[in-house]
Order: structure tokens, then C-alpha cells, then sequence
């Protein structure tokens, strides 16, 4: 008996705002569409599957090398996921610098994950109406549970867990428990939903949580054995009243 649905935030409940990183490319002299930074993002999935889940990534998942792409604070743990997109997008190493940093600033200001699709907050309720309790789990900066209420969608959550706050974060099995703890649910009670495969959905078993995968394009790469759905409205099927 499911008695929880624990969430990703990016790009599971709001999404990256692709037009405007698009258009930033533009400016610097990269000129591309939505959809294929959307496609490119698969890549930069893939890629950190294959960093920290090599047995499940598909052997030609990062089919050039992607090491060293790191934002330049970040720690040499898995690849940047920004430039690993733009690497998948035909961007030049010797020209990602300034495109990253303009995004890196952006984001520090104004969440890049900000798109809410049509229909999050009537699943959503349609969940609680089911009785069921929902919570959030997000590697985050500190700022999710603003970006929720300012989204919106806060009010459905019993509790928001961001990993900047708690000091651990995915696939840490204990940033699961954690969240359990709070909202007073057993593991086996509990399902994840999220959008990669070695954080979200291996991280979820680690914790003894069932896991779902949001692949909105349908093409995640790699051994994905896990119920993968392309919007949050087929949860409702998957997790009938």
C-alpha cells in the first residue's frame, strides 16, 4: 500500500526554462532551439550515470570525452551539467566559458528550473485527494522550498527537503530516510519520483523506496528497469485510488 510520493523539483516538478537558456546562447553566439537543449540534457544524464552507475549507463552513453567539464568551483565528483549539454550541442570546450558563467550567474539570482508545465498542480491535488501524503526531495542550494511557494506548489507538500539544509544529498540513502522520518512513512509505503536514473531512482532503492522515472522525450539511455512516465498526470495511473 502506497501511502507517500516523495519528488524531485528540477525538471521533475519545474522544469529548466529552455527558451531563455536558448536565447542565451544565442547571444554568445551559439544559436539553437528548446528541443535540442532538450536533447542535450540527455547527454548530461548520462554522463553522470555513468559516474556514479557505470553498470547501468549504455556503453555509448558519453560518446566522447566528457572529463574536466566542471564548473569552475565545483569539485572533479561528475561532470557539469551544463557543460556536458553544451558539449552534446557542438559548443566548443574554448568557447563554454562565458555561456557557463552567464548561466551559472542567472541561476544564482533566478532559479533556471522555473517552468511549471500545465496540469502539475491539478495531479498534484488529485494525489492528496487520493490520500496520499506528498513531500519533496531536492539536491538543492537552499532556495527550493521559495522557489515551490513562488511556483505555487508548496501547499501540497508536507514537508520540503532541501540537501543544501540537511547537509546530505542524493542518491545518500539517508536524505530518504530522512524525509520518511518527517512525514511519519515507512519506506515500503513510499514511491520516488525523479528525472535521473543513478540519483533519483537508484538512490530511492538504496532507501527501500520504489522509484519512477520522468523521461519526457522517451529516450533516457542506458538499463532504465524502472516505470519511466513522459508527464506527471500518468501517475495517476500508476498509482490508482
Amino acid at each position: 500500500m502506497i501511502r507517500a510520493v516523495l519528488f524531485d523539483a528540477g525538471n521533475t516538478l519545474m522544469h529548466l526554462d529552455y527558451e531563455f537558456i536558448a536565447e542565451v546562447l544565442a547571444q554568445h553566439g551559439h544559436p539553437t532551439t528548446p528541443m535540442a537543449i532538450r536533447i542535450a540534457e540527455y547527454g548530461a544524464k548520462a554522463a553522470i550515470d555513468r559516474e556514479l552507475a557505470p553498470e547501468m549507463a549504455a556503453p555509448e552513453s558519453v560518446a566522447e570525452n566528457v572529463e574536466g567539464l566542471l564548473w569552475p568551483d565545483e569539485s572533479g565528483e561528475r561532470p557539469s551539467y551544463f557543460a556536458v549539454a553544451l558539449h552534446y550541442l557542438g559548443v566548443p570546450r574554448t568557447a563554454m566559458k562565458p555561456m557557463l558563467e552567464a548561466l551559472r550567474e542567472h541561476n544564482a539570482t533566478s532559479c533556471l528550473w522555473r517552468v511549471v508545465l500545465p496540469g502539475t498542480t491539478d495531479v498534484l491535488s488529485a494525489l492528496q485527494a487520493r490520500g496520499l501524503t506528498l513531500a519533496v526531495i531536492s539536491n538543492a542550494d537552499g532556495r527550493i522550498e521559495g522557489d515551490l511557494e513562488r511556483a505555487g506548489l508548496k501547499r501540497h507538500f508536507a514537508t520540503v527537503v532541501d540537501s543544501h539544509v540537511v547537509g546530505v544529498e542524493k542518491p545518500n540513502p539517508a536524505i530518504f530516510h530522512l524525509t520518511l522520518d518527517r512525514i511519519g512513512a515507512a519506506a515500503n509505503e513510499a514511491v520516488y519520483v525523479g528525472d535521473v536514473f543513478a540519483i533519483d531512482v537508484l538512490g530511492a532503492r538504496k532507501a527501500g523506496l520504489d522509484a519512477v522515472l520522468v523521461d519526457t522525450l522517451d529516450r533516457y539511455p542506458g538499463r532504465v528497469d524502472c516505470p519511466r512516465i513522459k508527464e506527471l498526470s500518468e501517475l495517476l495511473r500508476l498509482l490508482p485510488a
